[in-house]
C-alpha cells in the first residue's frame, strides 16, 4: 500500500510539453546544426571538377586510341594500295575518307579528324607514312579552370613498307591539302 502511494495514480495522458530554452551566445556557437552543409558546398566545385576532369580524360585517351587505331588501319591499306574495305583505290582522297567516315566512332572526331598521307612510295619496299590528327576540346567547365588545358592535338604516325607499286594515291590530306 505504501508503494502505491509514493507513485501515485497511473500516468494516462501525454507528459507535458517542454518549452524550449532560450539560447544564449555560447549555446548558438556550439550548434552544430547546418555545418555539413556549408562544407559541402566549400568541397562541392573541387569535387565537381575533379569528376569532371576524369570524365574527360577518358575521352581523351578513347579519342587517341581511335587515331592510333585508324593511322594503323591507314597505313596497312596504303601499303597493299587498297581501301580498308578491299576496294581499290580510285583517287587520292577515297583511302583518307573512308577511313573517316567508316572506321571513326564518335561524331565529333568525324567532323575535325584529318588523315593525311605524308610519304608515297615509288617501288616496293619504300616506306608509306600515314598520319592522323584530331584537334581534342576540353569540356569547358575544364578548359576554364585549366586555363591552357583548352585544346590538346592528338596525333598518331604509322609507317610501313609497300607491297604494291605504282601506287593511286598521293600525298595529302581527304581535302586535297598538303600535309604539314
Amino acid at each position: 500500500m505504501v508503494e502505491g502511494a509514493l507513485r501515485g495514480p497511473p500516468v494516462t495522458g501525454q507528459p507535458p510539453e517542454r518549452l524550449p530554452r532560450p539560447r544564449g551566445r555560447r549555446e548558438f556557437r556550439r550548434d552544430q546544426r547546418g555545418t555539413a552543409l556549408v562544407e559541402f558546398a566549400l568541397i562541392a566545385p573541387l569535387l565537381f571538377l575533379l569528376l569532371f576532369g576524369i570524365i574527360d580524360f577518358g575521352r581523351a585517351l578513347d579519342y587517341y586510341n581511335q587515331v592510333t587505331q585508324l593511322a594503323g588501319q591507314g597505313a596497312r591499306a596504303a601499303v597493299v594500295n587498297r581501301n580498308p574495305d578491299g576496294t581499290a583505290i580510285t583517287s587520292g582522297s577515297s583511302l583518307q575518307s573512308q577511313l573517316v567516315s567508316k572506321y571513326t566512332a564518335q561524331p565529333e572526331l568525324k567532323n575535325g579528324i584529318v588523315v593525311c598521307i605524308t610519304q608515297v612510295p615509288t617501288n616496293v619496299g619504300d616506306p608509306v607514312t600515314v598520319k592522323v590528327s584530331y584537334q581534342f576540346h576540353f569540356l569547358p567547365l575544364i578548359g576554364a579552370a585549366g586555363g591552357a588545358l583548352g585544346g590538346l592535338t592528338l596525333s598518331s604516325t604509322q609507317t610501313e613498307r609497300a607491297e604494291v607499286v605504282p601506287p593511286t594515291y598521293a600525298t595529302g590530306d581527304q581535302n586535297g591539302n598538303s600535309c604539314s
